[in-house]
């Protein structure tokens, strides 16, 4: 009984360890596109959006609904605040 307790506290705290950052930044771009054709173009061509963006893919998923949804999460390169003369 002891063990089960100590396992699963140690599991929370390595798991609390990897959560550690937030999952979206203020400034994500997501990019929402409901798929009438195939899922993998449209997903090529959410990634690409974000290329233009010069911005990283941080999610990608598929969403099944009427009609399946392609979500991808952008993040932009942060953008240099100017200096302060």
């Amino acid at each position: 009984m002891i063990r089960h307790c100590v396992m699963t506290v140690a599991a929370t705290l390595v798991l609390s360890g990897c959560a550690s950052k937030a999952i979206y930044d203020q400034n994500d771009v997501h990019f929402i596109l409901p798929c009438k054709t195939d899922t993998a173009a449209c997903m090529k061509k959410m990634e690409q959006s974000c290329a233009e963006l010069k911005g990283q893919v941080m999610s990608r998923n598929i969403v099944q609904e009427e009609l399946p949804v392609v979500q991808v999460i952008c993040r932009p390169p942060v953008k240099k605040k100017p200096e302060a003369e």
